[in-house]
């Protein structure tokens, strides 16, 4: 499925008020931008699927290179950045089947832990207050960076703790993003951005004006295919009608953001079945794709990612320069 054109990116309050009376999404915009180059790294165009925990495991240690670098600009040092961690960074993944919790998520949102004998067992070792060997948590502090192996071999050596397993086989973490309980899966876009919000030349240090903004190209991406992408009153995300077809979950250091959102194109809905979760923690709300709203002709993800960089770039007034593949 071809798009349609492109609309432009409208920045300041005239152009706000063309945009809320034409037929394009209704935003807030709060600012103008200079020009920005954040690097991107797609595992889309590669036809694999990189598993969750080494996804996860990038940007963990994507991070902490880069925080090595501001803690030796602040103590005035020489600042050298060899490894090119000081840069903005957009990851583009697909991951094989995962459920996650965020880090305040409540376990009672697996639903099928209700109904199995164990199910007392597993519930203590998803609870939030589970850490170290007998959870099923990600902890960062299990991975340090050594600037003589590459980040390629830390991440293939690191070792995640024993998953929880759901009925179905799919494997669940708890990580440190916001959100409650959420599935990743094949035909879902998973994407990663790593900005400095600190940086106030390109951005706004502030992490709400930083999720409006995402679920803005979000909305934008959907409104290329003809869907009707909105923000909720009270849940992040995009919705269409009742349905979540985004979900938004964020993380930050030293206003360095990690996580980020997840657009389902044509994943198996199925896993999100409210026998295994509650989705998002929010009942009486169903989950939706791009495939399911239109009636032929999905586009692929690999068409979506393409929008979507162009929309990340319109959004965030930045030039998106690709990098090497993380798979």
């Amino acid at each position: 499925m071809v798009p349609k054109t492109p609309l432009p990116f409208l920045w300041g309050r005239k152009s706000l008020a063309s945009l809320a009376s034409s037929a394009a999404p209704s935003i807030k915009v709060l600012h103008s931008r200079c020009h920005h180059t954040i690097h991107v790294h797609s595992g889309i165009n590669s036809g694999h699927k990189m598993d969750y925990i080494r996804g996860w495991a990038y940007q963990q240690l994507l991070l902490e290179q880069r925080l090595a670098v501001k803690r030796e600009m602040i103590n005035g040092g020489s600042a050298s950045d060899e490894f090119n961690a000081n840069q903005d960074r957009l990851l583009l993944l697909e991951h094989h089947h995962v459920y996650t919790l965020g880090r305040g998520a409540d376990e009672d949102n697996f639903t099928f832990l209700d109904n199995i004998e164990n199910g007392m067992e597993l519930r203590k070792k998803l609870s939030r207050k589970s850490k170290g060997l007998d959870s099923c948590r990600l902890e960062s502090n299990r991975l340090i960076w050594m600037p003589d192996l590459s980040i390629y071999e830390q991440v293939n050596s690191f070792h995640p703790p024993p998953a929880v397993f759901a009925p179905n086989g799919v494997p669940i973490y708890r990580i440190e993003r916001g959100g409650e309980v959420t599935y990743h899966g094949p035909s879902q876009l998973v994407v990663y951005p790593m900005l400095d919000l600190s940086a106030v030349d390109h951005f706004n240090k502030d992490l709400h004006w930083f999720l409006r903004c995402i679920e803005e190209v979000i909305i934008r991406v959907l409104y290329e295919y003809g869907i009707n992408g909105v923000r909720d009153d009270i849940n992040t995300g995009v919705w269409v009608g009742k349905n979540k077809i985004a979900a938004v979950g964020l993380s930050s250091a030293r206003w360095i953001t990690t996580h980020g959102f997840a657009l389902n194109v044509d994943p198996d809905l199925t896993m999100f079945d409210t026998s295994i979760i509650t989705p998002c923690g929010i009942k009486g709300r169903g989950i939706t794709s791009i495939a399911n709203e239109l009636s032929s002709n999905p586009p692929s993800l690999q068409e979506i990612a393409t929008v979507v960089l162009d929309k990340f770039g319109d959004v965030f007034q930045s030039s998106l320069q690709p990098s090497e593949h993380l798979i």
